[in-house]
């Protein structure tokens, strides 16, 4: 089995596991039912949110 290769971009490492997790509830809206839309939507809504807020304050500094 063929190694995945080492993401030698710090910042790219750091924000890997949130895209993912981003691009998994998108997985999960494009699936949803009417009830659960509105769930998922506001969750991502929340993640995307504290994502922006903490890149912000981190660029600020």
């Amino acid at each position: 089995m063929p190694r995945l290769p080492a993401i030698r971009n710090p910042l790219l490492r750091q924000e890997l596991p949130w895209l993912i997790g981003q691009g998994v509830l998108l997985l999960i809206l494009f699936n949803a039912n009417a009830p659960e839309l509105w769930f998922w939507l506001v969750v991502l809504l929340v993640i995307l949110g504290y994502r922006v807020e903490r890149w912000s304050s981190s660029r600020s500094r």
